[in-house]
C-alpha cells in the first residue's frame, strides 16, 4: 500500500511538472501573440523596440525580437541588429532569426560582421542560415530599401540602367538594381533611396538626416568576345542628388576567359562583379572627400 502511495505520489509531481511547463508554454505564446498585435497596431514599433532594448526578462526580449521579425517594417532591422549584441544567446538566436523572416536589406552587414564574431557555436548557425535568406532575397528583387539610420551619412538614389546587351527583357536592370542596393547597404554609413523618390521628398530626407545626396546610373555596354574570352563594360555615371550635376564616371571592365557572348550565365557574372567594382570604388572617393 505504501509503495502504491508513493507511486502516486511520483506520478502527481510528474502531472504537475508537465502542466506548469505546458502553461509556461502557453503564456509564451499569448505574449508573442500579444506583441504581434501591438506591432501591427503601432507603426513606428516603439513597444516591441523597448521591450526589445530593456526589459530585463531574456524572455520577454526573446519574444520581441520574434515579434520584430515578424512585422514585416523594415526599420525593424536597426533594433534586431543591435540586439545581435545581446548578452543572452537565446535573444541573439531570435535577433538573427527575425533579420531572416524580416528580409531586409539593412540586415545584411550586421549579419555578416556577427558570423565572424559570435562565440556560440547555435547561435552562428542561425546568424548564417539567416544571412543566406536574405542575399537568396536579394538575388530575386531589390526589395524597399530601409530608411536612413543615426549612423548614416550618404543616402544614394538608384537611377535608370541603360541595357546595350541586346537582352529583350529587364533581366540586365533588375541585375544592375539589386546588386546595386545590396552592395551599397553592406557599406556602413549608407543609405538607399526609395524607387520613385521625388525630388521634394528626397530634399526632406537630406535636411532631417543631414545626408549627402548622390545619384548613380548605369550603362552596360554590348558583351564583346575577346579570342576565348568575353569582356563585359560596366559605365557607372556619378551625380549630385537630388539636383542631377554630373560628378564623375566609373567604368569597370571584366574579362572571363572560356566564355563567348551569349552566354547568360558568364554575362550576369561579370556584369555583377563589373557593378560591386564600381560601387567599391564609389564609395572610397566619397569617403576620401568626406
Amino acid at each position: 500500500m505504501a509503495s502504491l502511495c508513493a507511486a502516486h505520489g511520483i506520478a502527481r509531481r510528474v502531472v504537475n511538472r508537465n502542466v506548469g511547463r505546458a502553461a509556461a508554454a502557453l503564456s509564451s505564446l499569448v505574449a508573442l501573440a500579444l506583441l504581434s498585435v501591438v506591432a501591427r497596431a503601432d507603426g513606428r514599433l516603439s513597444f516591441l523596440i523597448d521591450q526589445l532594448k530593456n526589459a530585463s526578462d531574456f524572455r520577454l526580449r526573446t519574444q520581441a525580437a520574434l515579434a520584430l521579425g515578424a512585422s514585416d517594417d523594415p526599420s525593424a532591422a536597426s533594433p534586431l541588429c543591435d540586439a545581435l549584441d545581446d548578452d543572452n544567446d537565446s535573444v541573439r538566436s531570435a535577433a538573427a532569426a527575425g533579420l531572416g523572416k524580416l528580409k531586409s536589406p539593412g540586415g545584411l552587414p550586421c549579419l555578416k560582421d556577427h558570423l565572424e564574431s559570435e562565440t556560440n557555436a547555435s547561435v552562428r548557425s542561425v546568424v548564417a542560415r539567416s544571412l543566406q535568406l536574405l542575399q537568396g532575397a536579394g538575388s530575386s528583387k531589390s526589395g524597399r530599401p530601409p530608411p536612413p539610420g543615426p549612423g548614416d551619412a550618404y543616402y544614394v538614389a538608384i537611377g535608370s540602367v541603360t541595357d546595350k546587351t541586346g537582352r529583350d527583357d529587364k533581366s540586365v536592370n533588375d541585375l544592375v538594381a539589386v546588386t546595386m542596393q545590396e552592395k551599397l547597404l553592406s557599406y556602413t554609413g549608407f543609405a538607399v533611396a526609395p524607387s520613385g523618390e521625388t525630388p521634394a521628398v528626397a530634399k526632406r530626407v537630406l535636411k532631417q538626416h543631414a545626408l549627402k545626396g548622390f545619384l548613380l546610373q548605369a550603362r552596360v555596354e554590348p558583351p564583346r568576345p575577346n579570342g576565348a574570352s568575353l569582356t563585359v563594360e560596366v559605365r557607372v555615371t556619378l551625380w549630385t542628388y537630388p539636383g542631377r550635376a554630373l560628378q564623375g564616371e566609373f567604368s569597370p571592365k571584366l574579362t572571363m576567359s572560356g566564355a563567348s557572348p551569349g552566354d547568360r550565365d558568364a554575362e550576369d557574372n561579370l556584369i555583377k562583379m563589373a557593378v560591386e567594382r564600381a560601387i567599391d570604388s564609389f564609395t572610397k572617393v566619397v569617403a576620401s572627400t568626406n
